[in-house]
């Protein structure tokens, strides 16, 4: 668990369709669904396309987004769906922070195979096929499975202060220093009072 003044800390994932490979995939790619842990409330949930209205109120009130390569696809893609900046909570994007200390850039699954001995339950093609073959309950525990390692990397790293990774060729266990207050970082990102009155 973490330690923080801050409650309102929300570790998300996307699940989407459309042209990924587009130069304008933000625009073209839809949202399928969300996946939310939210600390203040201790819950796991889902919202799907229609359901992100519901969704609107604990992003307003969020202190803290966490993801994984979230500010380059989920929180762009997301923010378009909101009249308020979702660039203005500040952001802990674990492949960021991992790529500024490695110049690595590596997935989801290889970093929570190595620093949590487990892997992702499936993959984004999957997620996509779920969702065209109306398998909804099982996208929306694919999303939420990637949600559970996304907050359980990102408590490592807090707690730890390190992440461990493979080697180029898969043979060796390579651990990076992490070091962060969770405190110190969200008031060094945050921007969130040009809403935070709406």
């Amino acid at each position: 668990m973490i330690s923080s003044k801050f409650a309102n800390i929300l570790v998300f994932d996307i699940e989407t369709i459309g042209n990924i490979s587009s130069p304008n995939f933000v625009n073209e790619m839809q949202i399928t669904v969300v996946g939310v842990y939210n600390y203040a409330r201790n819950e796991y949930k889902t919202y799907f396309l229609e359901e992100l209205s519901e969704l609107e109120s604990d992003l307003k009130q969020a202190d803290l987004l966490v993801g994984f390569n979230s500010d380059h696809f989920d929180i762009p893609i997301l923010d378009k769906y909101y009249q308020f900046d979702l660039f203005s909570i500040a952001s802990f994007d674990i492949l960021r922070e991992f790529r500024a200390n490695t110049g690595k850039r590596l997935g989801l699954d290889a970093i929570a195979s190595m620093t949590l001995g487990f892997n992702k339950s499936g993959t984004g093609s999957n997620a996509i096929t779920l969702y065209q073959d109306g398998k909804l309950e099982e996208l929306a525990d694919y999303c939420l499975n990637d949600v559970k390692l996304t907050k359980e990397i990102f408590e490592y790293c807090i707690t730890k202060q390190q992440l461990i990774y493979p080697s180029k060729d898969g043979w060796l266990r390579l651990k990076v220093d992490m070091k962060y207050d969770v405190d110190d970082f969200i008031e060094t990102n945050t921007q969130k009072s040009q809403y935070s009155l709406l």
